[in-house]
């Protein structure tokens, strides 16, 4: 029995939903901005929202309006100036409802009544009202523990919201949603269509326009053909921000009937009716233009003479060809330049890699040169030392051991010039013939020759001095 209870409420959930979806189907919308409003520059200069009247703790501001600020016992309201006229209607709120406690109060209300509202006990508004009243209930006054509440209430006229018990038995409907203190404002979607009233509802834990869920729906529900949208809130001894921050509005019109489409479709006869009496319109206006040009040749000439000159749209079409034939022009000698810049720099990176092998070779060079000098430094450091012994009359035999010994540098330099110039001499190609040959002294060979000037020079003083000493023994 329990499954067949699940199995009906399933098949009736299901045939409400596709009840709901067909009734729905063919609805015309349209957005009524008398009726609406949205930030930003919500406000005129004067402070107040265009078609709009606010009374109470109401305090409008560029993006949205604060109903009633967080402060003990305030009432405020906004209501539409103008009567709607549409019997069918949906109106979609963005509300932000939040405070420092836990709990809140007392709460905000969305009106649809056949009367503007004034301060009053309801949220805000007065009570007895003709209309629909759409409640944001904060505060638990029955201690049932089933607030934060949102509920809907039709009136007639003749009854009072019952605030003890927080209107549970006077509701059309309703759903239980903590509203207070969202990430994002909470939206509420109320919409009235072929007697049909659904409110939907979201979260505020996202900005997604497809989170919305259904809260309730009511059938045969008999609202005032013309009203006035209104919001309005109130606080009590527990108190929250209560602001708005966009309500809007659009007509439902339902689609035309099959026989309403027939009245509306023209005959054959009154169509070709219209057509003549266009074309007879059209061949009027022509005689017209050129009985008045006839009368004013002066017109024609001042008007053939503006034609010579480019209107607006053509100089503005003008201007922008131009700015984009100077922008292509820019770019292609900016294209044009950077590839002078890529071969600059091509240049430079083989100009630096010839300088570093240049350097190298002159390093080489300049490395035997250092060592051409050493070694002459250190042969005059020997002959000076040979005749400071020579003269203290040491044995010959040292002399010779210092001429080999000589001989033996000779070699050595000699050596390292002939490498210097073969390292110094670039291969000729094998295609190329080899060049005539010049008699021509390199710096090598200069070294070369002074080296061993140097040298004889010195082997020449040793000897002298040999001489004279052997001399001075017959004296």
């Amino acid at each position: 029995m329990a499954a067949l209870g699940h199995v009906k409420f399933a098949v009736f959930i299901c045939l409400s939903l596709l009840t709901f979806i067909y009734s729905d189907q063919g609805k015309h919308s349209r957005f009524e901005y008398k009726h609406s409003f949205k930030g930003p520059h919500l406000v005129n200069k004067q402070g107040k929202v265009p078609f709009w009247n606010h009374y109470g703790s109401a305090i409008p501001s560029e993006d949205q309006i604060r109903i009633t600020p967080s402060l003990k016992d305030q009432k405020g309201g906004l209501w539409a100036k103008t009567v709607t006229e549409k019997e069918f209607w949906e109106v979609e709120v963005f509300l932000k409802i939040s405070g420092r406690g836990r709990v809140g109060g007392d709460g905000t209300a969305v009106w649809f009544t056949e009367d503007a509202g004034h301060p009053g006990p309801v949220f805000g508004s007065a009570d007895k009202w003709k209309g629909m009243g759409l409640f944001f209930d904060s505060f638990d006054n029955d201690g049932e523990q089933n607030n934060p509440y949102i509920m809907v209430m039709v009136n007639d006229g003749t009854k009072a919201y019952d605030h003890h018990k927080d209107g549970i038995h006077q509701q059309l409907g309703g759903c239980m949603r903590d509203f207070r203190n969202r990430p994002y404002p909470v939206r509420v979607k109320i919409r009235y269509y072929n007697n049909i009233l659904t409110v939907f509802y979201h979260g505020g834990m996202s900005n997604r326009d497809e989170d919305y869920e259904l809260c309730m729906r009511a059938e045969n529900v008999q609202l005032p053909k013309q009203g006035i949208y209104g919001v309005t809130a109130a606080t009590g001894g527990l108190a929250d921000d209560h602001d708005v921050i966009k309500f809007l509005t659009h007509s439902l019109t339902p689609p035309l009937s099959s026989e309403e489409q027939k009245k509306k479709q023209l005959t054959e006869e009154q169509r070709k009716k219209f057509e003549d009496q266009y074309e007879q319109n059209v061949k009027k206006l022509d005689d017209q233009k050129e009985e008045f040009q006839k009368a004013h040749p002066e017109q024609k000439e001042k008007k053939q003479a503006e034609e010579k000159y480019e209107s607006v749209y053509e100089r503005d079409v003008r201007l922008m060809y131009e700015a984009a034939n100077a922008i292509h022009q820019l770019v292609m000698k900016l294209h044009g330049k950077t590839g002078e810049l890529a071969k600059e720099v091509n240049t430079l990176h083989s100009v630096v890699s010839d300088g570093k092998g240049k350097d190298q070779g002159d390093g080489s060079i300049r490395q035997e040169m250092n060592t051409l000098i050493s070694l002459q430094n250190q042969i005059h450091s020997i002959v000076k030392e040979q005749q400071e012994r020579r003269s203290a009359g040491q044995d010959t035999n040292v002399l010779n051991n210092i001429e080999s010994n000589i001989r033996t540098v000779l070699e050595n330099v000699s050596h390292l010039v002939t490498s210097a110039q073969l390292k110094n001499t670039p291969p000729l190609p094998p295609s190329t013939p080899a060049c005539p040959t010049v008699n021509c002294v390199s710096t090598s060979t200069l070294l070369m020759c002074m080296a061993l000037q140097l040298f004889v020079g010195f082997g020449y003083m040793i000897y002298k001095g040999h001489q004279d000493q052997a001399a001075k023994k017959f004296y």
